[in-house]
């Protein structure tokens, strides 16, 4: 029957601040408390603390806030109150759907097949959502953001962050998907903002470089 099919889910996403103010204008000031977002409950987010002190992680409203510190050395707190965040995307999720996939067999690229994923299940790929992934992961390529100053390019940003390569472990990832959000809080080249979470350590940062391995579990909002 016509006008039966249900329409797409949008997902409701609050964007704090913009990645184009930080990189181009100099914007070093938090624009949103932590706390107020982590007292809700099942929120999940990404994002960078205040002055590009280091890197934010919402994982079911626990704060994961990890820093940069001399000698290759990381800080990480689970504390929010007291910090704000110059940049943050964050959502409520109660409950989540899992698909299995094999990243060897994907004929398209990640972030193509994310985006198809979220059509068949009923959510709105023109908007943004968020994603997890969960499972084998063959390479990741990983920082946590220092401040390069207000004159410093993108290789100065990545020259100053603290940069690590990880291989052959499980992991989690935490995205945020959106076609219309470039220099928002995607950069120009792709339509996906990820922070990886690492367990042993308790550190979390912006990922730079994946490769999936067999084993794989995609996470969409149900």
């Amino acid at each position: 029957m016509i006008g039966c099919e249900s329409k797409p889910k949008v997902i409701h996403v609050e964007i704090h601040g913009a990645l184009k103010e930080i990189m181009h204008d100099g914007a070093r000031e938090g624009v949103v408390a932590l706390s107020d977002i982590t007292n809700q409950e099942h929120i999940y987010g990404l994002g960078a603390l205040e002055g590009l002190d280091g890197e934010i992680l919402i994982w079911d409203s626990k704060a994961i806030l990890t820093r940069a510190q001399k000698e290759g050395k990381a800080h990480v707190s689970t504390e929010a109150h007291g910090e704000k965040a110059l940049l943050l995307v964050s959502t409520q999720v109660k409950e989540w759907i899992d698909i299995s996939f094999n990243s060897k067999d994907l004929k398209e690229s990640l972030n193509d097949y994310i985006y198809d994923q979220a059509k068949k299940n009923k959510l709105n790929p023109e908007e943004p959502f968020p994603f997890i992934i969960d499972g084998e992961i063959d390479k990741i390529k990983w920082h946590i953001i220092s401040d390069p100053g207000l004159d410093g390019t993108h290789d100065d940003h990545m020259n100053k962050s603290w940069n690590q390569t990880d291989s052959n472990i499980n992991g989690q990832v935490l995205g945020f998907y959106s076609v219309k959000h470039h220099a928002i809080f995607t950069h120009h080249t792709t339509n996906s903002h990820m922070h990886y979470y690492d367990e042993k350590s308790g550190l979390s940062g912006h990922v730079d470089e994946l490769e999936l391995g067999k084993n794989i579990i995609l996470r969409l909002p149900k």
